[in-house]
């Protein structure tokens, strides 16, 4: 089993560059389209908290948001609520944010961050062996096993899945929402008495694409820090730049009517805009390891913190009507086969993506 020190070592090795349209007030926000847009940064989870109230049902008031009510709520109805609206509020959100930034060094206390879990298949597979059906993702089957890395008769026990999840504060795209995560996975193969990395998935609107390591952009050549290009207020990660963006169908686009955005289950197409790196030099997140499933000796380490909002079964975000009115989004530790089995869920929901050639 992987020690606590060698999952953080794996962490900082493979540790992502983001590739962001500019983080500044001056700019356009992200959902309006124009040419010289600004958006959203991933930063700590605090920078929400600071934010937000936590509503549960029946009659009590809402409370000031702090992680330890995060680790004691078991609701999973229970809302993360950003800005006191009941539904999107894009232009004030914009403006929260940086409110949030420059008071009290708000850009020291919520530094840009990079969550990362480090999971192996044996462990993927014990916790996932008793887990209950998540809407169409049924438990995983011997043979599932992370193609086209693995296959069966190479799968072991010890491959990794290293996931690296980015929280962002609001969503101004088609589904304008409180609260965004998003992330990627990379896959890695024990190599002698280290790990070489065989390939990535990176998440996108529920589903992904996938490439093998050799055709995953980096800093430079021999590097081990992949690339993440992210797209403008969606923040779905992608390989690479392409000039006229990426054309995506989303299942269940927001409509506007009188005054409500419902979700119909239609699909619309949208452009997903990425930043030419050439332009907006990728930055490098702090790293902050989650104790998931393996953690650090001492229970006075910091990041035993990070188990408190893990927890959380809510919505980052306000969500209203069970789901009617489109809303924030669960935790990582509750998006069900891509938190409990991130090489089975890469088989069935990422597909190839051909760009590079």
């Amino acid at each position: 089993m992987l020690t606590w020190t060698e999952r953080v070592e794996l962490a900082h090795t493979f540790s992502p560059r983001l590739v962001l349209f500019p983080e500044d007030a001056a700019l356009t926000r992200p959902g309006k389209e124009t040419t010289a847009i600004g958006d959203y940064y991933p930063r700590d989870v605090r920078l929400l908290l600071a934010q937000g109230s936590l509503t549960r049902g029946g009659t009590q008031p809402p409370q000031p948001a702090s992680l330890d009510l995060l680790a004691t709520c078991t609701d999973p109805n229970a809302q993360l609520h950003l800005l006191g609206r009941s539904l999107p509020a894009p232009e004030l959100a914009w403006r929260k944010y940086f409110d949030l930034l420059t008071n009290a060094n708000g850009r020291a206390r919520f530094p840009l961050t990079t969550y990362a879990r480090v999971q192996t298949r044996g462990e993927a597979n014990r916790a996932g062996h008793d887990a209950p059906k998540q809407g169409k993702d049924t438990p995983p089957f011997a043979d599932e096993v992370g193609r086209p890395f693995f296959q069966p008769h190479t799968a072991s026990d010890d491959d990794v899945a290293l996931q690296y999840w980015f929280c962002y504060f609001y969503n101004d795209w088609a589904n304008q929402h409180e609260g965004d995560w998003e992330g990627i996975c990379l896959f890695l193969r024990r190599e002698n008495a280290g790990y070489a990395p065989v390939g990535a998935s990176y998440y996108a609107h529920e589903t992904g694409k996938r490439r093998r390591w050799t055709e995953v952009e980096r800093t430079h050549a021999g590097d081990t820090h992949p690339l993440v290009f992210v797209a403008a207020g969606s923040h779905a990660s992608y390989f690479q730049f392409v000039d006229q963006g990426y054309f995506t169908t989303v299942p269940g686009w927001i409509i506007p009517v009188v005054g409500l955005q419902l979700n119909v289950n239609l699909s619309s197409t949208r452009v997903d805009r990425v930043p030419d790196a050439r332009l907006h030099a990728p930055v490098t997140p702090q790293i902050k390891v989650l104790p998931d499933p393996v953690g650090p000796p001492s229970r006075d380490d910091p990041a035993w913190e990070n188990t408190k909002w893990l927890a959380f079964p809510g919505a980052w975000g306000v969500r209203l009507l069970s789901g009617v009115i489109y809303g924030g989004p669960l935790g990582p530790r509750h998006k069900g086969l891509k938190w409990q089995n991130p090489f089975v869920w890469a088989e069935r929901h990422c597909t190839p993506d051909f760009m590079v050639y």
